[in-house]
């Protein structure tokens, strides 16, 4: 067999974030520039009363913590940021099968697939330019100033992926005449999920908008106590103290192309010689040839090392425990003034993204299964999946900069593969099936389909922003060795009193994961969520036609119908999706650092938990109810 094909995928991406303006309102701690109309108030020790009162007094004020908007350039539109391109894709393939025994089929082939595009992003002479390093001097910070020495309009154009593939399938005979199979095979595939990243630098040159904030992101802190909020999407602010327009830019990696992984499977299939049972075994091992992660490229270098040997991006003030309330949100004034993430990034830029390629990360997954003689006309099979995969990036989005957030790391842009935010470690699936027709020939059918999986993975995470990245919540936590071992600082604790600790090693000895992560940084997605089981009911009924040789099927499906027994039955309880760190959990706030360069932690209560997954009625009862006619 040969053959070939073409495909053209032609994009309109008008996504732009943030146009109408984006702005966080928080509680502030009162200050000669920040006051509130009930008094002064701290919202470190503040009730949640006093807090919720200073956050609406913020926002009736307009005085917000942090914003952001996106426009288009003095004089131009935001349409010339629309991502307009094609890519095409040619492949070819050639496949031969040989019968070379009776028993033994061996099936082999190869594919070639070719990316072309006639189109370029507009290239950013500025962001092309060579790097100029920042330096940090005492609490003086000089930014990093020219560009970053890469092409922002490399494409993948020409990129090419020869894939061989090779199965076999050999047939065994039983001495009592019972069949079994041994199959397998190998081969390289290539996907074609990656034209919404491809398109990230199309719509982000740095040349059609400009991105303006405060207190976020290496932005300098919002004007403390001055009202700049609009509520007309036309008249965003722009020219408040310390605003500083700054560019978005994505770059690829030369050589970058869709993703590709090599498959193995090895499979026995055989018919027991007694009680009529088939059983299968199967083994499939995935590899990554070319995957994709996200580098953060306008962070700025590290500017200290933490205790535990991470990256950390701040300014000077941000390691001061001063500089932090006991809420674990930062204060920027009085000598805290100049505190701020990404201290030695590139002002004349906000997010600056490439798109690297990688061969970290795989698979294996082990099937078992069981089908058995119908007993009492019951048909009845079992199936269970053992699996482990790893990645780099789970690529939760589709725009550049929230892939990078989504992923819990120890240092941002490290190329670390670790378990699949995917994964379903453990599956088991069962059916039991009868049917009987009662009149004359028509079926009426019952069937029952269970399914039982490990919850979803998910990392333990700080609840802000410990390495000055800009991301709050996706830093990975240090567990210390043992209580008392003083490799952190407990805020508010004292020698005679160590309440936050003992609070903190509760919650670890609970959780298997912390518990066995003492004296290291938790793993990315080392924990799970709860177990998830679900039941399935299915009832159909054949009834005669309008014509000889016709019927009609009615199918009533209940979904999850455990649920519709107990509401606490078949539920998804798991750690959210969150934009910062993906599938996490939190329990500490960083604090600062000691005279001793040690971490604050700030020891929140209470933990946060799991919660119901409810985004399509997963966790509850659903009746769908099918009619069909044959005929």
């Amino acid at each position: 067999k040969f053959g070939g094909d073409l495909s053209t995928n032609k994009v309109y991406n008008a996504f732009f974030a943030n146009t109408n303006g984006n702005y966080t309102f928080r509680c502030d701690n009162s200050s000669a520039t920040v006051t509130y109309s009930f008094g002064a108030i701290n919202c470190g020790t503040a009730t949640a009363a006093q807090i919720e009162a200073a956050v609406l007094e913020n926002f009736a004020k307009g005085r917000p913590s942090s914003f952001q908007v996106q426009l288009p350039v003095a004089g131009g539109s935001l349409d010339a940021g629309i991502a307009q391109w094609a890519v095409q894709n040619t492949g070819f393939f050639l496949q031969d099968t040989w019968t070379a025994t009776d028993k033994l089929t061996i099936t082999g082939g190869v594919r070639i697939d070719r990316q072309t595009t006639g189109d370029k992003p507009q290239r950013n002479a500025a962001a092309a330019a060579t790097a100029v390093a920042g330096s940090v001097a005492g609490n003086t910070v000089v930014r990093s100033t020219g560009g970053f020495g890469l092409d922002n309009s490399e494409t993948i154009d020409g990129q090419e992926l020869l894939q061989p593939r090779l199965g076999f399938n050999y047939v065994l005979d039983g001495a009592d005449k019972k069949k079994a199979q041994v199959r397998g095979g190998f081969g390289l595939f290539q996907g074609s999920a990656a034209n919404v990243w491809l398109s990230n630098p199309f719509s982000n040159t740095g040349l059609a908008t400009r991105i303006i904030g405060c207190g976020t992101q290496g932005f300098p802190a919002c004007p403390p106590g001055v009202s700049i909020f609009s509520a007309n999407p036309d008249t965003q602010p722009t020219n408040f103290l310390g605003a500083s327009p700054a560019a978005n830019v994505d770059f690829i990696e030369k050589g970058l192309s869709q993703p590709s992984v090599w498959k193995a499977n090895l499979a026995y299939d055989a018919e027991l010689p007694w009680g009529g049972f088939v059983v299968g075994a199967e083994w499939l091992l995935t590899k990554t040839n070319t995957g994709i992660y996200y580098k953060h490229l306008n962070l700025g270098a590290s500017t200290r090392t933490g205790s535990d040997g991470r990256e950390l991006y701040y300014t000077p003030q941000a390691y001061n425990a001063a500089c932090w309330n006991s809420a674990g949100n930062s204060i920027t004034t009085g000598a805290c003034a100049g505190f701020r993430s990404k201290a030695l990034s590139n002002a004349a830029f906000n997010n600056v993204l490439q798109a690297v390629k990688t061969s970290e990360g795989g698979g294996n997954a082990v099937t078992l299964t069981l089908t058995g003689p119908k007993v009492l006309g019951v048909d009845w099979n079992l199936a269970y999946t053992r699996t482990d995969a790893t990645e780099v990036s789970p690529l939760t989005s589709s725009v550049s900069n929230s892939n990078f957030n989504s992923r819990s790391i120890f240092n941002p842009n490290e190329e670390v593969a670790a378990n699949s935010a995917y994964l379903t470690r453990d599956r088991l699936n069962a059916s039991l099936s009868w049917s009987k027709a009662f009149f004359s020939k028509y079926k009426t059918s019952f069937g029952l389909f269970y399914e039982g999986r490990s919850g979803k993975p998910f990392s333990w995470t700080y609840a802000n922003d410990l390495n000055g990245d800009g991301v709050a919540g996706n830093d990975l936590m240090y567990i210390p060795s043992a209580p008392g071992s003083g490799e952190v600082i407990f805020a508010g604790d004292t020698a005679t009193n160590r309440a936050n600790e003992n609070a903190f090693w509760t919650i670890v000895e609970n959780h298997a994961e912390l518990r066995e992560s003492k004296g290291r940084t938790i793993k990315r997605n080392g924990s799970f969520s709860p177990v998830v089981h679900n039941f399935d009911l299915r009832v159909s009924q054949e009834v005669p036609g309008f014509m000889p040789k016709h019927k009609g099927v009615f199918t009533f499906d209940i979904l999850n119908v455990g649920n519709l027994i107990n509401k606490e039955y078949g539920r998804i309880d798991e750690a959210a999706f969150q934009s910062a760190g993906g599938q996490q959990r939190n329990f500490v706030s960083f604090g600062g650092l000691d005279a001793n360069g040690k971490y604050v932690y700030i020891v929140r209560a209470p933990e946060t938990t799991t919660t119901i997954r409810q985004i399509k009625g997963e966790s509850q009862w659903a009746m769908q109810v099918t009619a069909r006619y044959e005929f």
